[in-house]
């Protein structure tokens, strides 16, 4: 991984030819490789290195959010565009975390119009993890997000 700003970035979100204004967020970096296989995702990733957990008061400060939060940042500011996906597992934490990105990108998104905000299509049954999931349901969950 090669380091931008004090941020380490894979050869993904390093290459120009993907879609540098559209990221999906994922809980690790398993759920990226799997998003990755479907062939259905041009953009780059963030991955979060986990969740929010109702029960642990601290485990918003364990994650890869204020990173999250400056690159969507830097790429209005820039690009004046950008589309988050939000692509985290169907449980309790993983719904959790989703909620609460919305939650933290809201001033961001009340300031352009330029923010999209989506989540992958609930093709995925309740409580499955995206590490188990074969590649078409993933795939059909993430062309139809909405």
């Amino acid at each position: 991984m090669e380091k931008t700003n004090g941020q380490a970035f894979c050869s993904l979100c390093r290459s120009e030819s993907r879609e540098a204004h559209v990221i999906a967020v994922v809980e690790k970096e398993s759920d990226m490789q799997n998003l990755e296989r479907t062939g259905a995702f041009q953009g780059l990733y963030h991955v979060l290195g986990g969740v929010i957990s109702p029960l642990d008061q601290d485990s918003p400060k364990k994650i890869h959010l204020k990173d999250l939060y400056e690159r969507v940042k830097k790429i209005l500011a820039e690009k004046k565009k950008c589309e988050i996906i939000l692509a985290t597992n169907s449980t309790t934490e993983g719904d959790t975390t989703a909620l609460y990105i919305e939650k933290i990108l809201e001033p961001l998104k009340a300031g352009t119009a330029e923010l999209k905000i989506s989540r992958l299509g609930r093709g995925l049954s309740l409580g499955s993890e995206l590490e188990h999931v074969d590649e078409i349901t993933l795939k059909q969950a993430f062309l139809h997000r909405r």
